[in-house]
């Protein structure tokens, strides 16, 4: 039954949405997170559908129900990647710092980040602005964007990738310049 007005692609995914929920919550534990990892699903879906997939209406919760597991491995891949700073460094130092940002970036090391910044492309640099000084999610900076998630979620690794090869290049001429001059 679908609502007057309403479509019937968004009145379908709408009653997957507390299976989701649940699916979503017991993998992850978090509610902020299965419900982030719920709405990715249902944006994912509602763009497949609109592709013509699946081809068996019948299947929709399977198809539905497979997206939602890439969308929490996803979730989870992420989660384990990042600890806490104050994690790394006990475990490396064996001690915790006030000021752990300053002992760990040295002023060179900021000179080379900016210098990596200013090749990348300013919407790269909007991007990463949003998501790490500001502190928005790609579901955040998405509305903010009026993009889809899943691009901004890609926009975000693309950025990220081409940050680090400019970060090496210039930290590689800064290791050639400071052997040749030890050389001399």
């Amino acid at each position: 039954m679908v609502p007057p007005g309403g479509k019937p692609e968004l009145t379908a995914l709408e009653q997957l949405r507390l299976g989701l929920q649940i699916m979503a919550l017991r993998a992850l534990g978090d509610l902020e997170a299965a419900e982030e990892a719920v709405q990715e699903t249902l944006v994912r879906a509602l763009e497949a559908l609109r592709n013509g997939r699946p081809r068996d209406p019948e299947k929709l919760g399977a198809f539905v129900r497979g997206i939602a597991r890439h969308v929490i491995a996803d979730a989870r891949h992420a989660r384990q990647r990042s600890a806490p700073l104050e994690a790394v460094l006990e475990s490396e130092c064996g001690t915790s710092l006030d000021d752990p940002l300053a002992a760990l970036v040295s002023d060179e090391e900021r000179d080379l980040v900016r210098r990596a910044l200013t090749e990348l492309s300013a919407g790269d640099r909007d991007i990463l602005h949003l998501s790490f000084f500001e502190g928005l999610t790609p579901v955040e900076i998405a509305e903010r964007l009026g993009e889809p998630a899943l691009r901004i979620r890609k926009r975000k690794s693309r950025a990220l990738r081409r940050l680090r090869r400019a970060f090496s290049r210039g930290a590689g001429t800064c290791h050639e310049l400071e052997s040749s001059e030890t050389d001399k």
